[in-house]
């Protein structure tokens, strides 16, 4: 058993503590070992102390195969050659001999290393070599999962729609990684390793990715510019470097450029070609609705984009026609519906309604829905103003909606009139 006293100093309640710990680990009483050294860390007010127990508590989770909590421990307790020798050994089993081997040959006190640690540094050495011989260099686990671990975070508050913070979590991890490449000296194995050239550009560029997401959000252009001539520059086969240069482009209403970049994403390898030919449309009814904008982001068009899709769809079909139950010809210049429509709060077309002395179960649902204000009465008109007798649709009480459903709306009125899909209607229906 080591000899605390020579390093610890008298035989005080620590000393006690910590050769009762030792004494478990020896009897191969792991879990009680660990509970030994975690009381000294918890109370001793002795700094030697408590980093020789976070050294033995790297010991109890490297001998259970804890790597991730042997790591932790090690780093607070990094100046003992144990913790150093035990945190190489993990980031063998982490599959990164090179910085496995780097630690080991920099540490300088290799001779004081415990009986258990020893053994293992002998027994895993020759396999680290080995592996460093057959396999290729990585970035150093130590920066990579903390650059990681700044990406979750950021991820995290992405979904809670706290861009800014994201924007902050984001940055931090791009510029923890951009100093560690920077700080290397020009004669360095790492900064001329291809394999470790290509794993700080994927990392570097997912993280210029989900900033360039949290700045879009926050409409922030100009910054969104810059950072896509980055993330060009820097991976310029990927298809998300053209894609968010795209949205950059159409968020600057610069139609050709978006639609030229979307079509290069379609040339990038691993593409999802309906997701970005259903882009390209999306310019296209951008472009075709730009008056319309009033100061409107193009995230918000996106949204109202994919309610006009559905509602389109919805409106061209049989189902429209067959829940009309009676039109009455009040003048020579209009016509009226005695059917409405009902919308959800975003605006979205959900059923058609008769009226409601002949509604089914169902449409009473529906009514009772709207009561609640869970969904909106739309009422659909036609009217015949055209020389030629053709008709149009409006849309009458929509004044609770939102400026989304508002703008749906607008557009859907416009796209249906332009296309005489109730014309159509009219012709074939109310004959």
């Amino acid at each position: 058993m080591e000899d605390l006293s020579t390093n610890y100093g008298s035989f005080d309640e620590d000393s006690l503590i910590m050769c009762q710990g030792n004494a478990a680990l020896q009897d191969d009483e792991i879990d009680a070992a660990c509970s030994y050294f975690i009381k000294v860390v918890r109370d001793s007010s002795n700094d030697a102390n408590v980093k020789y127990c976070h050294s033995k508590i790297a010991e109890c989770h490297y001998r259970r195969d804890r790597w991730r909590d042997c790591m932790e421990s090690a780093k607070l307790s990094f100046t003992l050659p144990d913790s150093e020798v035990l945190f190489a050994l993990c980031l063998l089993h982490k599959k990164d001999p090179h910085a496995a081997l780097g630690i080991i040959e920099a540490c300088d006190n290799l001779s004081s290393l415990s009986d258990y640690v020893r053994q293992e540094l002998e027994l895993r050495e020759p396999e680290i070599r080995d592996a460093v011989a057959s396999a290729p260099r990585r970035l150093p686990v130590i920066i990579e999962e903390k650059v990681k671990e700044l990406k979750v975070q950021g991820n995290h508050k992405f979904k809670s729609k706290d861009f800014n913070a994201a924007s902050k979590l984001y940055r931090n991890g791009i510029i923890i990684l951009e100093d560690w490449f920077e700080s290397l000296g020009s004669d360095s194995k790492y900064r001329s390793d291809k394999d470790i050239i290509e794993q700080v550009q994927n990392l570097h560029s997912v993280l210029l990715s989900n900033l360039l997401n949290c700045e879009m959000n926050q409409n922030n252009l100009n910054v969104c510019r810059n950072l896509c001539d980055k993330l060009i520059d820097m991976r310029s086969s990927w298809k998300k470097s053209y894609y968010w240069s795209a949205m950059c482009y159409l968020s600057c209403f610069q139609f050709q450029e978006a639609e030229q970049h979307f079509n290069m994403c379609l040339s990038c390898p691993g593409s999802e070609n309906d997701s970005i030919n259903e882009k390209i449309q999306f310019v296209k009814f951008i472009e075709i609705h730009q008056s319309r904008l009033e100061g409107q982001s193009i995230l918000h068009w996106q949204e109202v984009f994919e309610a006009h899709s559905k509602n389109m769809s919805w409106l061209a079909g049989n189902l429209f026609a067959m829940s009309i139950t009676k039109i009455y010809h009040e003048t020579d210049t209009h016509w009226h519906m005695t059917t409405s429509a009902l919308i959800d709060n975003s605006g979205k077309i959900t059923n058609f309604m008769a009226p409601k002395y002949e509604a089914s179960e169902k449409d009473r649902n529906l009514i009772n829905e709207m009561k609640r204000n869970e969904k909106k009465k739309l009422y659909v008109h036609l009217t015949q103003i055209k020389a030629d007798g053709s008709q149009q649709i409006g849309f009458t009480d929509t004044d609770n909606l939102s400026q989304i459903a508002k703008l749906s709306l607008s557009v859907l009125e416009e796209e249906i009139n332009c296309k005489d899909v109730f014309n159509a209607f009219v012709k074939n229906y109310l004959k």
